[in-house]
């Protein structure tokens, strides 16, 4: 063992054991609670306070989902702490609405910050009676196969949301709009597999903090507009679409991974791949798939 770990666990061992419990149990996460509660008599009775609750990881070859269930709600229901900074969870959804729920409402109660909802091993949207969009304390929001809408007035709801991640629910051009006209402190906007008709129009000319913008299989778009004078990246997968950039002088990441349809490669594709090489001239990288190579000798 290194001078510096001996240092750092005879400091520990001079703390106060009650202090060692306060810290253990608050500030690490919670699969490191958990196992320090099986391997150290000192934290078995140890009351659970841990402001992260991050399930992403808690799935392996010997626990099922029921007993992933278990775990989750024998936390939720022995934490006795007053905030819950970070929740992440992932599971399959069906049979478990109103536990998700009753976790989601928990949650909000003790001022989260970061919520992250994962469930795509379900393959089936699933609406919660949960106002998302009405939560004054996030600052992440990811929702996986979950129902999400936003009103556009909301008063004070998101107003401090730094990230905000959709998959597999339908977004509008009002939904759109709400986010930026609500979201003050965006600082990041994905899109992934979302439903949408027609023209993606992202109108960021107000925003400050606006860095990052991904939509990634989106078939039923036409177009995309953006006007966003402080994005830097952009990233693009699905079939070739109309891109227009508009005040974008901060760009300097293009990440473009173009899928084939079933006009490939007909002279339409290749136009649209030409039109949109337009927008990228000023990024210091730009990273794509073949086509641009198969245009260039086209």
């Amino acid at each position: 063992m290194s001078e510096s770990s001996n240092k750092r666990m005879k400091f520990i061992k001079d703390l106060p054991n009650d202090l060692v419990e306060h810290i253990t149990s608050t500030f690490l996460p919670i699969q490191t609670v958990l196992q320090n509660r099986v391997v150290s008599k000192t934290f078995k009775d140890a009351p659970i306070q841990s402001r992260d609750l991050d399930f992403s990881g808690i799935y392996s070859k010997r626990r099922t989902q029921l007993k992933v269930v278990r775990i989750i709600e024998g936390i939720f229901n022995q934490h006795k702490g007053p905030e819950i900074k970070r929740f992440v969870m992932s599971v399959n959804h069906i049979g478990l609405k109103d536990k998700i729920l009753q976790w989601v409402k928990t949650c909000l109660r003790k001022n989260i910050q970061e919520l992250v909802l994962d469930f795509s091993k379900a393959k089936k949207v699933i609406e919660i009676s949960v106002d998302f969009s009405a939560i004054e304390t996030l600052t992440v929001l990811k929702l996986r196969w979950c129902k999400f809408e936003i009103p556009g007035n909301s008063p004070k709801g998101l107003r401090l949301l730094k990230t905000l991640e959709l998959m597999r629910t339908k977004v509008t051009k009002e939904m759109i709009d709400a986010i930026f006209n609500n979201c003050i402190h965006l600082e990041s906007l994905e899109l992934f597999n979302c439903r949408m008709y027609g023209v993606l129009n992202i109108n960021a000319q107000h925003q400050k903090k606006f860095k990052l913008l991904v939509v990634f299989s989106m078939r039923n778009l036409l177009h995309i507009f953006v006007d966003a004078p402080t994005l830097e990246c952009f990233k693009y997968g699905g079939y070739v679409r109309s891109v227009k950039f508009s005040k974008v002088d901060e760009l300097k990441e293009a990440r473009l991974h173009y899928n084939r349809s079933n006009s490939w490669p007909y002279y339409n594709s290749f136009k649209r791949v030409i039109d949109n090489m337009e927008a990228y001239t000023g990024v210091h990288v730009l990273a794509t798939t073949n086509i641009f190579l198969e245009v260039i000798f086209f």
